[in-house]
């Protein structure tokens, strides 16, 4: 199962050993962003084949998410649907191994799927939440990087990290087109201050966001953000 230091999968010839690897990688399971842990093939001189440690194709268990009451997901290798699916969390294209609930209603990433709802850092009071915006449960701000509420084109909405005095937001989506545009070296992203919200905040909101989606430290994506005063 995922978590031992050595894994086989189906879709690559040589044992996969799991590694911390610097810098940012597309996961050749889910096609989607990945940083640190992974499994990666050893043959490194002529494979690039990696994985994130939830992508493995075997040893999955059924796995709840608090975000989707009553819901029990199932890992797929492939859409097990006729339909292309959009992730329920970020809302982009799902491109490849997923998790889709008992229920055919949701789908997501399989990392988007262990994202955590909640996140503090040891060195500030500010927390943030993964939340979704709803008619009772609306944001107050805009994300720091599209200036949107929403920025979903179909029915399913992309979710966001939000500060806990709803004052900063953060698709998640957002943040990873930001961390992946980072990996291509484009130009910096231009973030305004909110309100009165001071560049130290926004910057340990920044620290927050990555840390819940990457696991790693804000100095990955920094250089590629720059602020603005009002």
């Amino acid at each position: 199962m995922p978590g031992l230091d050595k894994q086989k999968d189906n879709k690559h010839l040589h044992d996969l050993e799991r590694r911390s690897r610097e810098g940012l990688f597309i996961c050749n399971g889910c096609k989607e962003i990945g940083f640190g842990n992974c499994y990666k093939c050893p043959w490194v001189w002529f494979c690039d084949y990696v994985l994130h440690v939830g992508c493995i194709s075997e040893g999955h268990t059924p796995l709840s998410n608090s975000l989707f009451k009553n819901c029990e997901f199932q890992f797929y290798q492939t859409n097990p649907s006729t339909v292309a699916p959009a992730c329920h969390i970020c809302a982009l294209d799902i491109q490849g191994r997923m998790y889709r609930c008992s229920k055919g209603k949701y789908s997501l990433h399989p990392y988007c799927a262990t994202l955590q709802t909640t996140f503090s850092l040891r060195d500030s009071d500010m927390k943030i939440k993964l939340r979704r915006g709803t008619k009772l449960n609306f944001f107050k701000s805009k994300c720091l990087k599209c200036d949107r509420k929403n920025r979903s084109s179909n029915d399913v909405q992309c979710l966001s990290y939000v500060s806990s005095d709803g004052n900063l937001c953060y698709h998640v989506a957002c943040m990873k087109e930001a961390c992946r545009d980072n990996w291509n070296k484009a130009p910096k992203e231009v973030l305004s201050s909110v309100g009165q919200t001071s560049e130290v905040s926004l910057i340990t909101f920044l620290k927050l966001v990555v840390y819940a989606i990457l696991g790693e430290p804000f100095d990955l994506i920094a250089p590629l953000f720059q602020f603005s005063q009002n």
